[in-house]
């Protein structure tokens, strides 16, 4: 059966849609992407519903775009269609038979399967859609390239009831109470429970019925859009099963219509691989990572009850953009999903896009750039932008509760001076440097909701602002900056030279711990823990703490995850991890109680002090009515193990040997302070909005004899001969200075891109969205042509960035950033547009240097353009052009 459009809605529905509005006075949610006012959500309701409606336009299907955190549906398109209609959901299912497997404990985090590229059953076969010779694939994975063989395989050891039982938890086959009109659906179970007998000829959803139920292509299971969706929010959201609901924002209360316990472990598995399904699944060509949000969805292709072609389905969640591999359950808040007649789930991804984009652009700001995240499942591509080491960093001080913008390497400083003061090795505080800037890198925008990246406490790392130690004890703050100094720049990375996760902790007491038992957070081959020889014998390789009943009773009544009620009996390690910390343990008294070893820890030390139970690394024994820990190290354990990379420095150890040993097959990467690419301000205001995503528009080249340009199919070819020409003008005139000057110079064929968008421009150079251009070797990156040329500053631009290779030829990039930055001003002709950003008091050539390898903002690097330009023109008027070419060809 194909879908049917309805065409007319009633009067009262139309006004609900036209009216509705999100309320944030929300008794299920936590945070929301901003606070914003109800007119403001009133306005983006409106503009959602455009947006969907001029997506799906004249095509069969629906579109229903939801808060996930409070089920208050914001635009929806086609309402028969969403709620009156049950279809097979086809591969949309797979994330809910993954969590009946991972309950079902068939498959975990580690488990492994090779798919040889087709299913094949009794009387049914399906291929993979996916690439073949993939590694094999982790849950995580197999849901990111939606394998059917996995699933199926999966389907046939799940057994007759446990994905049906799953399903009902999540009111598949239950109306959601969107409207009266509203249909069931279908779930029930496979009626042959015998999935081995010889194939026969009867009706083929009968036969393979558990493997075909798996994947989502049996009329046992038949969803309606509206409650897929509202399953797929509880299945992210944190387990809220809520009412969809059409109402204005005065009237509007969300309604939990169930609570379904999902173990966070298996949620996150679930998560990670739903964002891999965007970023290098069967939903990357939708291209939804390139937005300044944080994405997660799934792809759905699935036949019809009748007929042969295909419905298309995708559900994805938006939030606020999270640059760390965790995704907050509170923090995604846009559910949408998309259903589309006579397609695949990749078009339906593709059609969800303008919907994302229109939320994004509601939220954005102009002066934020637009964010990539670093965090990457196993099989993604490298990420195209490099590290950035030259933006701020906000650091929030909570004692004094003001905030703090510093430079990346002050911020490292700062982290530095928390938490190396004991230390006395200088490879070891060298290992400390790199590892707290590569966090910083990789968690970049931990606090956003906030307004800041970090904190000054734990939660981030430990934070010391100010010169205090620097007039306390100058030489132990003169140890802790030479650490700082010597390794700028350098961060670890892991097999795409990306930053890693980079914990550290001040003992691990013989062995550093795995991330997954820890946290329960999905491993990297990096956190999984090593054995520690060199902190036996450190301060806190042993401990021991008493504890009387009295004392843990409360606090264990201070959290509800561990409250046993008034009375506590006994308190075991139901479950101790490969590297000896408890990861459960088992609390009995009134109730009985689960809770991970690590919550343990931070329950009793919340309430008792943290030196109690300095780590989760412990035995429990009894005295009479107290509890007896004993135990090795002190914190979490996982990463750089202070105390052992003390003695590993000690013992002669580079700093380099001792992050191997604690971050096995990762390496120590240095990155320019410059970026990878050189990049040149803007000298004029340039605004900014999200609609300049990375596009794949079909590029042009044309060629001269020393330059190749390619550019937009839509731009002018008037235009792009007059950018040649100014190119090859430009060029023999300043082969003539240098002439001039004595100085020989050799300037390499060049390769110049005018790019499509300024999201291009950023994702190719990493660059931030204010620079106008930027230079790495012979290849020159410019912003879209109309926006130089608008700001008229395209033939300038085009100078400069030539001046910039002439002036690497000639000193073999070894001069100071200031005279590289000030001459190619003067050589491009733009000394009068940058004098007028000049400081009020002028500033030293030192000053200026310094400051050119950590500009903050766009109009502080305007500043320091010109003050460099300053610089260089005094010395032409004091000792003539020839001067600056003799002392660049001197480098």
């Amino acid at each position: 059966m194909t879908l049917k459009r309805t065409l007319l809605v009633s009067f009262a529905c139309a006004a609900i849609l036209l009216l509705s509005v999100c309320s944030h006075k929300r008794p299920l949610a936590l945070n929301s992407l901003t606070n914003t006012s109800a007119t403001d959500e009133t306005e983006l309701d409106a503009a959602l519903q455009d947006a969907a409606t001029a997506a799906l336009a004249n095509r069969d299907g629906t579109i229903i775009i939801m808060d996930a955190q409070t089920g208050r549906v914001r635009a929806l398109v086609n309402p028969n269609v969403a709620y009156a209609h049950a279809l097979m959901p086809g591969s949309a299912i797979k994330p809910f038979t993954a969590l009946a497997a991972l309950r079902a404990e068939l498959i975990d985090e580690d488990s492994r399967t090779v798919c040889p590229g087709r299913f094949t059953g009794l009387n049914f076969s399906l291929a993979c859609v996916h690439g073949d010779h993939l590694p094999p694939f982790s849950p995580a994975q197999a849901i990111a390239y939606s394998c059917n063989y996995y699933f199926a395989t999966v389907g046939q050891r799940l057994g007759r009831d446990k994905l049906v039982a799953t399903l009902r938890e999540f009111d598949f086959g239950q109306p959601t109470g969107i409207a009266d009109e509203e249909v069931n659906g279908v779930v029930r179970p496979c009626e042959i429970g015998n999935s081995t007998r010889v194939r026969t000829s009867e009706p083929s959803d009968q036969a393979d019925c558990r493997e075909r139920a798996a994947i989502g292509e049996s009329d046992h299971i038949q969803v309606t859009p509206v409650q897929l969706l509202t399953a797929y929010a509880a299945l992210v959201n944190g387990g809220h099963l809520l009412k969809p609901q059409l109402a204005t924002s005065n009237q509007f209360r969300a309604v939990e219509r169930a609570r379904i316990n999902i173990a966070s472990q298996h949620r996150a598995i679930i998560v990670d691989g739903m964002r891999g399904a965007v970023r290098y699944g069967t939903a990357r060509s939708a291209k939804l990572d390139a937005l300044p949000l944080t994405i997660i969805g799934k792809t759905g292709t699935a036949m019809p009850a009748e007929g042969f072609r295909t419905n298309g389905w995708f559900v994805g969640f938006a939030g606020a953009f999270q640059s760390t591999g965790e995704l907050d359950p509170s923090r995604l808040d846009l559910a949408v999903l998309v259903l589309l007649s006579r397609a695949h789930g990749a078009e339906a991804a593709e059609l969800a896009r303008p919907l994302f984009e229109t939320y994004a652009n509601h939220h954005a700001s102009e002066n934020q750039p637009i964010p990539t995240s670093i965090a990457e499942p196993n099989n993604e591509k490298p990420a195209t932008r490099p590290p950035d080491l030259t933006s701020p960093v906000k650091v929030h001080l909570v004692t004094e509760n003001t905030t703090q913008t510093l430079s990346l390497e002050d911020y490292v400083m700062g982290v530095m001076r928390a938490e190396g003061t004991v230390e006395s090795e200088p490879e070891a505080l060298k290992a400390l440097a790199i590892t707290i800037r590569t966090y910083a890198l990789k968690n970049s925008g931990r606090h956003a909701n906030d307004g800041y990246d970090f904190c000054s406490t734990t939660h981030c790392q430990r934070f010391v602002g100010g010169a205090v130690l620097k007039v306390l004890n100058p030489a132990l703050d003169s140890r802790l900056s030479s650490a700082v100094r010597a390794t700028e720049g350098q961060m670890l990375t892991g097999d795409r030279s990306q930053p890693i996760d980079a914990y550290f902790g001040a003992s691990c007491g013989g062995e550093t711990a795995n991330i997954r038992s820890l946290w329960g957070a999905t491993p990297v081959s990096y956190l999984r823990g090593v054995r520690d020889e060199y902190c036996d014998a450190g301060p806190h390789a042993k401990w021991t703490d008493t504890i009387n009943r009295a004392d843990l009773l409360r606090a264990l009544q201070s959290d509800s995850r561990s409250d046993v009620g008034n009375r506590l009996d006994q308190v075991l390690i139901s479950k101790r991890d490969e590297t000896g910390r408890a990861e459960f343990m088992t609390l009995e008294g009134e109730r009985r109680k689960t809770v991970r070893g690590w919550d343990f820890k931070i329950i009793v030390g919340r309430v008792l002090g943290w030196d109690v139970l300095k780590s989760s690394r412990f035995e429990v024994g009894r005295s009479g009515s107290s509890f007896i820990f004993r135990g090795s190290g002190f914190g979490h354990g996982l990463g750089l193990c202070q105390e052992g990379a003390h003695v590993m420095a000690a013992r002669g150890a580079s700093y380099k040997k001792i992050l191997e040993k604690y971050f096995p097959g990762t390496v120590v990467k240095k990155v320019d302070a410059k970026g990878e690419a050189r990049a040149d301000v803007l000298l004029s205001s340039l605004p900014y909005t999200y609609s300049n995503t990375a596009t794949d528009s079909r590029l042009l080249t044309i060629s001269s004899e020393h330059f190749s340009v390619a550019y937009p199919a839509d731009v002018d070819r008037r235009l792009i001969n007059q950018i040649l020409n100014t190119l090859e003008s430009t060029r023999s005139d300043y082969l003539r200075r240098a002439s001039a000057a004595s100085t020989v110079v050799s300037i390499p064929r060049l390769e110049i891109r005018l790019n499509e968008s300024t999201g291009n421009f950023t994702s190719r150079t990493g660059q931030p969205w204010w620079a106008a251009a930027a230079t790495q070797g012979a290849r020159i990156d410019l912003q879209p042509v109309n926006i130089l040329k608008q700001r008229g500053v395209l033939f300038t631009t085009l100078r400069h960035e030539l001046a910039h290779a002439l002036i690497d030829s000639v000193s073999n990039k070894r001069p100071p950033r200031w005279m590289e930055e000030g001459f190619a001003l003067y050589l491009a002709g733009e000394g009068q547009t940058i004098s007028r950003y000049a400081a009020r008091t002028r500033l030293a050539e030192d000053e200026v240097e310094e400051r050119l390898q950590h500009p903050r903002t766009q109009e502080e690097m305007r500043t320091l353009y010109a003050e460099a330009y300053l610089l260089v023109v005094e010395m032409v008027r004091r000792q003539g052009e020839a001067s600056v070419w003799n002392k660049l060809s001197a480098y």
